[in-house]
């Protein structure tokens, strides 16, 4: 597959004529109908024609996007959270179709890692000005994903969260869910391989993205583009010490690193399973759809996305700068 470059010459807007708008329809604590329906005619304004293809479950989003490529499509835009965005580059992967991001999701942590705009309007923009960048593709279980895959308690809140409480107050809405399960969470024991090397931990998030939860940094030398992995190891089992892991994830200054809370381990090959008598669950990109053991792979193949060709990133994130933490 050939993906262009980010900094390849920039498409004409005369040049895209049919696309493909896959959107979550409740992704963001509202109904975003309407939003597309007035989206689409912006874009047809332009001169691109977009079929409407609302999700309707899991999985949806990737074969909407397989169903409709051999119809020659210029673009394919998404809007919804990380892991409606997953899937739909799932579905282009091995494809030379740019993916256009819109966010709307709660945390929309792609977006922010790609210095794409969280205003939906300038975002859309991006369709006609963006620059294609090539992101790869990685695997659990042979399952597509493109930031990370948590095992333990992330995948737990995940899996456990009413969705009326998110729908209802968006973030605010998670951390009910959170301060539940932290506070029954375990420690199960798990045993983690990377390239050969085996690790104990207690919690992992296996990493492609420097990002989690929103702004919050976990991996800082993670990258999107790498054909390794940065897996984050987390082998206590005080709740003090595990709540101040995710303090430092928040600040965003590699505190649970430097600090030796947990440490990261890189490698292109990762098998997680559970030490314990029952599997534990697993989320991939924000869904909680797996359980151990898994294997995590970088696929052969990416996803062409497109970004602003500014790399200034929008007021309020975070710069990732700390080098050299890994343990």
């Amino acid at each position: 597959m050939s993906v262009p470059h980010e900094d390849s010459p920039r498409r004409s807007q005369g040049s895209l004529r049919k696309g493909l708008l896959v959107y979550n329809p409740t992704a963001g604590q509202r109904d975003r109908r309407g939003q597309m329906e007035e989206l689409a005619a912006k874009l047809k304004d332009r001169g691109l024609d977009v079929i409407h293809a609302p999700t309707g479950g899991p999985g949806h989003a990737a074969r909407i996007v397989r169903s409709h490529l051999p119809e020659g499509l210029d673009v394919v835009a998404v809007c919804g959270g990380d892991g409606t965005i997953s899937e739909a580059a799932s579905g282009l992967a091995g494809s030379d179709t740019p993916l256009a991001i819109l966010p709307g999701g709660t945390s929309n942590v792609l977006v922010r890692e790609l210095a794409i705009p969280l205003d939906l309007g300038k975002a859309a923009d991006l369709v006609f000005e963006g620059v294609p960048r090539p992101v790869r593709m990685l695997a659990a279980n042979e399952r597509p994903f493109l930031l990370w895959a948590g095992v333990g308690l992330d995948a737990r809140i995940m899996g456990n969260m009413l969705p009326t409480l998110k729908r209802w107050f968006g973030r605010s809405g998670i951390f009910v869910t959170v301060a539940r399960e932290f506070f029954r969470y375990e420690f199960p024991r798990l045993e983690v391989t990377v390239d050969g090397q085996v690790h104990e931990a207690t919690f992992a998030v296996v990493c492609h993205a420097t990002r989690y939860a929103g702004d919050w940094i976990i991996a800082p030398e993670a990258s999107l583009q790498s054909d390794e992995m940065d897996v984050v190891l987390f082998s206590g089992r005080g709740r003090w010490k595990f709540f101040k892991l995710f303090r430092q994830i928040q600040l965003g200054k590699s505190g649970h690193l430097l600090q030796g809370i947990a440490k990261t381990v890189r490698g292109r090959s990762v098998m997680i399973r559970s030490l314990e008598s029952y599997p534990v669950e697993v989320q991939v990109d924000g869904d909680c759809v797996l359980q151990t053991p898994i294997t995590c792979r970088v696929a052969a193949d990416s996803v062409s996305i497109l970004v602003p060709r500014s790399r200034d990133r929008e007021p309020g994130t975070l710069e990732v700068q700390p080098r050299g933490v890994r343990g």
